[in-house]
Formats: structure tokens, C-alpha cells, sequence
């Protein structure tokens, strides 16, 4: 049963909700229903809901405000907000502080259904998703895996390993290699980077868990199979009966490409070693399978490689465009969206990338992205908002992504850079047009609203201006504007105290008098006499 929240300050609005819909038939109970977003909290932290449906403009907390609580308290809620054509700003807000969806006031019954309809598939797909998860978790504790995993890796990542102690270790442990050919393959999880972002650290190792799972099943056809984890890679090491041919390892190998699709949910790409009749040709084949995958990584995702089949010798290494470099640069400075997708492009053919083997492409990629950083530097740009507290994420991401994942990391990059580097040329001519009209207006009755009117933007915005421009506040530089303007007055020492006060722009004298000491020091009789 899915249970459903309705939120608005309308009694008419939530009843015809509520009765206009037979929701019992389609397994939905409406549960509470709020008058606000303050009452909707409240209710929230007394009964268990899926779904909360909540008009935008009410009293004591809005719906833009429980929507942002209710991500950040209730994650697995889905959250959709109702709005008039006139307030699509605010649903549009709604959707980045975490709704699901919106619906445009007013909505037909079936439009309503349609989309609750929609909400409860996603919710019953990620109650099946963490069902899974929880048996792979079963299972993860139930294993024994990192005193095996390190044995297996020895046979592969070291030079003349103990084989015979190595080989009665596993047969202890359930793993007899008595076969006399030996092959490997590695399998690699698509875009690892972002996939570890999406669903966590714990997560993660779960997942992999499962394609290990799915990889031993799998291969065991061709005979022993035992699969170990080795940088987030996993090693498939075979010992066959028999020679397979390579056409049938691919087919295995596809196998195993669909089944982390369709019960895992993501894609992987494998890189296939040749077979040899020696068990010391297990580390030449792992070595071949892996350079397979760096070589070609160029193909993007769910790829499939054959050492034997798709490398040839040693592959050409790359010089670095530094001509481009400055070529894309200068587009980032302009801002322009098509000219950075260009000049991109031009850096990363330059690279040859098809020829190219994988460490020489990366490390000119990771170049690009320290130039970018540099550029933010130089410039001023807060670079804790693009790259975090610094490049360890991107090394990451670089390291463990596709090229194509790292290619779309790189040019997004480089967009929200432009992004911040027009907004600041943006908020320089808006703050001096802000600055010039307090200037020419300080003895008029203004305030941070007059202003915002004036240059066309929010009362907001003008405060946020003061803040990263000045560090200081609004109503702080227009005191500091008038009372500046008063000192000047004052040089006359006939001047009135009370025709200065109204002069620049004070109508109670007693206020005036408080304001002036507050930014000089000293009262205007004290400033006048020294």
C-alpha cells in the first residue's frame, strides 16, 4: 500500500483530492493531509508517507520550504508540488530543492492519477531495488572473501609466486585448479566514477559483490572459474579441460554483459587474455586482458576485447596540443557553449585517441582540467564550488571512467566555469549600475526594494551583489554614502544640523545623530568643531 500526504490551505482543494479519486482501488491510502508546511512535518513525523502532494503559497512555511525539508529529513518521499502558470518559477525552484514532479493548477483527475500512478511504479521499483540489496548483504556477510581474493590475486599480480602453496590454499577453499589451460579476463564496471557517486560506498561493494556472483555462474561452462577483485576491477581467472576458442569466451563474455544489465542495472565492458597450457600464463593473460581495455578505451562503454583479436604491438603515444589548449581556454572566457564543444572536440582529436594507448590520453585530459582549474585562479572563481577542496575527485573520476564519461565530466566543467566567470562579469555591470543609482538617489527614501526595481532584479540578488562584491550589506553602503556626504556638508560650519540630516536623505534628526556616530565616531557637533 502506498501511503499519501495532501498539503494545501485550501479545505476544498484537499477534498477534491481526496474524493474525486477512488485511491483504494489502485492500492493508495490517503493517510494525512496539512493545512501547511509546518502542520505537514508534524504529521510526517506520526505516520509513514511515500507520497506528499502540496500546493506552493501557504502560511507559516510554504511548499517550496517543506520541500527542502522533506528531501533532506525523508529522501525516499516523492515530493510533487501544485502550481498555477503563474508561479512556474517556483516550480521549477521546486524541482532543484527535490520534487519529483509538478502539476499545473488546475488538474484534471486523470492527469492527478496518472502521475500518483507514476510515483507508486518508481517506489515499488526501488522497494524491489533495496530487497535485492538486502539479499546481496545476506550473503556478503555470509562470505569469506579477502583471504581468497589475495591468494588468487598472487597468482596474477606477482612475479614467480609460491604456486604449489598457492594452489593448496584454494583447493582448501574450494578452488581446484587441476585443468591444464589457464586464460584471464578482466571485467570493469562503465564509468565506475560516477556509478560509485550514484549509490555510495556500501553500495558499491555490494554491486560488485553480485557481478562477481554473475561472473563465476556465468564462465563456469568453460570449466574451474574464480573471480577476485583487484582496483575496483574484477579478475576472472579460467582453467579449462579443454582449449576454448576465443568466439566462445565472447559469447560467455556477452553473457556476462547482460546479466549485470538485467539483474544489476548498469553495463561493463571485458577485456579477454589469451589461454596457455602453463598455470604462470595466468599473469601474461591478465596483463593482456587489461592492456586490452586500456588500448580501446576509447570505444566507450559495454565493449568487448579480445588481446589476441584487436591489439597490435605497442600502441602510438600522444603529444600534447598546447595550442588547443589556449584555443579552449579563450572559448571558456567568452562563454560561448558552441565554440568550448568545438575547441573540445579539436583538443581530444588531437590526441589521437583510437591510436593512442590510455595512460598518455588521460594525462593530457587531466592537463585540460588543471587548466581549467588555473584559469578559475586566475580569474578569481571560487574553485571549491567546481572541483571541490581540490583534484583528488577528478584524478578519481579520470582514472575510473570511459572517455566518453570523462570527455561530458570535462565539457561540463569547463561550461559551469564559463558559467561563473560570465555571472561575475554579469554582477560587476549590475553592481555598478546598483552603486551608481544610490549614488544619484542616497537623499531620496530608498530602500534595497526601490533599487532592485530600478536595475530589474530581486531585492535578493541586490543584497547577494553587496555580499560578494563589498562584503557588507545594503543598507550598510547607502548609511556609509549619505553620512560621507554629510561630512561634507559640514565643512560649512554654518550649516544646520537638521538641513544636513534631510539633505542627504534622513527625515528624523535623532536618527540621523545615532547613524553618524555610528560610522564616524563622533557626533556631527563633535565632527564639526574638529
Amino acid at each position: 500500500m502506498i501511503q499519501m500526504m495532501i498539503v494545501d490551505d485550501e479545505e476544498r482543494a484537499r477534498s477534491g483530492i481526496r474524493t474525486l479519486i477512488d485511491w483504494a482501488q489502485h492500492d493508495i491510502a490517503i493517510v494525512a493531509e496539512a493545512r501547511d508546511g509546518e502542520e505537514a512535518l508534524e504529521r510526517m513525523a506520526q505516520v509513514h508517507v511515500d507520497i506528499v502532494l502540496t500546493d506552493i503559497r501557504m502560511p507559516e512555511m510554504d511548499g517550496l520550504e517543506l520541500i527542502e525539508h522533506v528531501s533532506k529529513q525523508y529522501p525516499a518521499v516523492k515530493c510533487v508540488i501544485m502550481s498555477g502558470y503563474d508561479e512556474f518559477s517556483y516550480a521549477q525552484k521546486a524541482m532543484s530543492l527535490g520534487a519529483s514532479h509538478y502539476l499545473l493548477k488546475p488538474s484534471r483527475r486523470q492527469e492527478i492519477l496518472d502521475l500518483v500512478l507514476q510515483l507508486r511504479a518508481e517506489i515499488d521499483g526501488e522497494r524491489q531495488q533495496s530487497s535485492r540489496l538486502e539479499e546481496l548483504k545476506a550473503g556478503f556477510r555470509d562470505s569469506f572473501p579477502l583471504l581468497r581474493d589475495k591468494m588468487l590475486g598472487r597468482l596474477v599480480l606477482t612475479d614467480n609466486p609460491p604456486y604449489e602453496r598457492l594452489l593448496a590454499s584454494l583447493k582448501t577453499n574450494g578452488i581446484a585448479f587441476g585443468h591444464p589451460f589457464y586464460g584471464a579476463l578482466v571485467v570493469q564496471i562503465d564509468n565506475f566514477h560516477s556509478f560509485q557517486q550514484r549509490v555510495g560506498d556500501e553500495d558499491v561493494e555490494l554491486y560488485k559483490y553480485g557481478l562477481k556472483n554473475i561472473a563465476e555462474e556465468t564462465l563456469a561452462p568453460l570449466g574451474m572459474c574464480a573471480v577476485f577483485e583487484h582496483n575496483d576491477d574484477l579478475i576472472a581467472l579460467l582453467n579449462a579441460e579443454e582449449m576454448p576458442d576465443s568466439a566462445a569466451i565472447g559469447r560467455y563474455a556477452q553473457q556476462i554483459q547482460q546479466n549485470a544489465e538485467t539483474y544489476l542495472k548498469f553495463t561493463v565492458s571485458i577485456g579477454i587474455g589469451s589461454i596457455g597450457a602453463e598455470i604462470a600464463h595466468l599473469r601474461l593473460s591478465y596483463q593482456e586482458a587489461a592492456r586490452a581495455l586500456d588500448v580501446r578505451f576509447y570505444m566507450g562503454d559495454r565493449k568487448i576485447v579480445d588481446y589476441m583479436e584487436s591489439v597490435d604491438g605497442d600502441a602510438d603515444r600522444t603529444s600534447y596540443p598546447f595550442a588547443l589548449e589556449k584555443a579552449f581556454i579563450q572559448a571558456v572566457m567568452h562563454g560561448e557553449e558552441g565554440a568550448i564543444r568545438e575547441q573540445l572536440q579539436a583538443f581530444l582529436q588531437a590526441l589521437r585517441p583510437e591510436s593512442a594507448s590510455k595512460e598518455p590520453v588521460l594525462n593530457s585530459i587531466f592537463s585540460l582540467f588543471f587548466a581549467l582549474y588555473r584559469l578559475c585562479i586566475e580569474k578569481n572563481v571560487n574553485v571549491q564550488e567546481i572541483f571541490g577542496r581540490d583534484l583528488t575527485g577528478i584524478t578519481h573520476m579520470v582514472a575510473r571512467s570511459s572517455l566518453e564519461g570523462i570527455v561530458h565530466a570535462l565539457g561540463e566543467t569547463a561550461r559551469l566555469v564559463a558559467a561563473q566567470l560570465n555571472a561575475k562579469k554579469n554582477g560587476n555591470k549590475l553592481f555598478d549600475a546598483v552603486t551608481a543609482y544610490i549614488r544619484n538617489n542616497f537623499s531620496k527614501d530608498i530602500s534595497r526594494e526601490t533599487v532592485a526595481r530600478e536595475v530589474f532584479i530581486t531585492p535578493g540578488y541586490v543584497s547577494l551583489l553587496f555580499k560578494q562584491q563589498l562584503q557588507t550589506s545594503f543598507l550598510d553602503y547607502l548609511h556609509q554614502t549619505r553620512i560621507d556626504q554629510a561630512c561634507r556638508l559640514f565643512e560649512d560650519s554654518g550649516a544646520r544640523i537638521a538641513d544636513v540630516a534631510h539633505e542627504v536623505g534622513y527625515q528624523d534628526e535623532k536618527y540621523f545623530f545615532q547613524v553618524f556616530k555610528k560610522y564616524t565616531g563622533m557626533t556631527p557637533n563633535q565632527y564639526r568643531n574638529q
